[in-house]
């Protein structure tokens, strides 16, 4: 009787010299072709004006600086979440406390604090992955927008990474145009039956002002914050002690 040829094991470690071996060569494709589109984009920006030498360097600091910009991004998000976090166990009169002594409790100030938090809550609703979104300010920016602004970002597929300030400037502009345009006046008698009133009508401008005034209190939040990392420049490029560690 013949006796069956045992099959030769299988080496584990062979497979996992492969796997390897092919986690390196995506990886070496993934760098080469984001080194190949940053020199595109330095051509596109310098145009033939740059020595290799100096098309090296860009390419070098622009390298390190999206490592250093990909870290911090997680780290803004990360302390907007504990901020988000803390705003939901305390009362609104221990948060606003804790906003007040925020420079001695965090190093930072309550106006920064604000941003992380606004930022950290707006990711939240969006339940995008922290790769796609765009920086804390710009999402700060954003969520200054109101729902309405929020939405129109969406449907425009502008949140992303590269989303810019003046995008939101732009979209604010536009919501601003079509609010005057579409807001009923106060003074407008609503079409009815004389002697009766028309309550859907004064439901929809009661509606319509209320919406109203939570933009204008929320870009009054805004610009309180805006001019206090203003004072503490201010306080700064007057020599005074540094209170705020801005975090990009």
């Amino acid at each position: 009787m013949t006796k069956l040829r045992s099959r030769p094991k299988l080496d584990v470690s062979d497979v996992s010299e492969i796997a390897v071996e092919d986690q390196r060569s995506e990886q070496a494709a993934s760098i080469l072709h984001v080194h190949d589109t940053g020199r595109q984009i330095v051509q596109e920006v310098f145009g033939d004006g740059l020595t290799p030498e100096k098309t090296d360097a860009v390419l070098t600091a622009r390298s390190r600086i999206a490592d250093q910009w990909g870290k911090a991004k997680h780290a803004a998000l990360l302390i907007g979440q504990t901020l988000l976090s803390l705003s939901r166990t305390l009362t609104e009169e221990e948060y606003r406390r804790l906003l007040t002594g925020s420079d001695r409790l965090f190093e930072f100030s309550g106006a920064l604090a604000t941003k992380f938090r606004r930022a950290a809550e707006l990711a939240e609703q969006l339940r995008m992955p922290p790769e796609r979104l765009p920086g804390y300010t710009t999402l700060y920016d954003l969520a200054c927008l109101g729902p309405e602004g929020v939405a129109l970002a969406k449907e425009r597929d502008l949140i992303r990474p590269q989303l810019r300030r003046q995008d939101i400037v732009a979209l604010r502009q536009e919501l601003r145009t079509h609010r005057i345009l579409a807001a009923p006046s106060v003074a407008e008698e609503p079409e009815a039956a004389p002697g009766r009133i028309d309550r859907q009508a004064l439901q929809r401008q009661y509606d319509a002002l209320a919406v109203e005034r939570t933009r204008l209190v929320e870009q009054l939040q805004q610009v309180e914050a805006e001019m206090s990392v203003l004072e503490e420049r201010l306080r700064l490029a007057a020599g005074g002690p540094v209170i705020e560690g801005e975090v990009a």
